[in-house]
């Protein structure tokens, strides 16, 4: 499998024979399956771009797609606009999008999120619609994934960064 951050909260997920791209921007790419964390944010569903004849999953609930699983569920806004967090099972292992989420995670959340380990947390930073630097390291905390990719940051990545406890940061655009 190879995760490929394309800025913002765009991130293009490769497996064997499928091409996932999460909360698509500016981005052209061909896709099977577009998966939009907040549809109802134009800046977080551009589609236009988006090559082939993908499905196009925008509402929570549990998905069997070809070689991977989704469970996305569902929460409100402050805006009252539906968004979702998304627990992929790809290649056997389990990535965490939280797409625009600005808050803590409610308990029945947590609930929900820790009936299996997470692998890769893909983690918005630095406020505005993401996490900020506090509210994400708290989440990495309580979630304990074993590999956390920061996505939607504009700054702050160097004090994310040491407050992980890395030093020496070289960001790469795929995983």
């Amino acid at each position: 499998m190879q995760l490929s951050w394309h800025g913002a909260y765009t991130v293009k997920v490769i497996s064997k024979d499928t091409t996932i791209i999460l909360d698509p921007t500016a981005l052209r790419a061909k896709a099977d399956v577009v998966a939009l964390s907040n549809p109802s944010d134009p800046i977080m569903s551009q589609i236009s771009g988006i090559q082939g004849n993908p499905l196009i999953i925008d509402t929570p609930g549990e998905y069997s797609l070809k070689e991977c699983t989704l469970h996305s569920i569902g929460w409100h806004a402050e805006d009252g606009n539906e968004r979702n967090l998304q627990r992929w099972m790809i290649e056997d292992m389990v990535i965490l999008h939280v797409g625009a989420l600005n808050r803590e995670l409610q308990e029945q959340e947590l609930r929900e999120l820790e009936r299996v380990d997470i692998d890769v947390f893909l983690v918005p930073i630095g406020g505005g619609s993401g996490l900020t630097l506090k509210q994400a390291l708290h989440m990495i905390s309580v979630i304990e994934p074993r590999i956390v990719i920061p996505i939607n940051y504009t700054g702050g990545i160097k004090e994310f960064a040491e407050e992980m406890g890395i030093s020496n940061v070289h960001p790469e655009k795929k995983v």
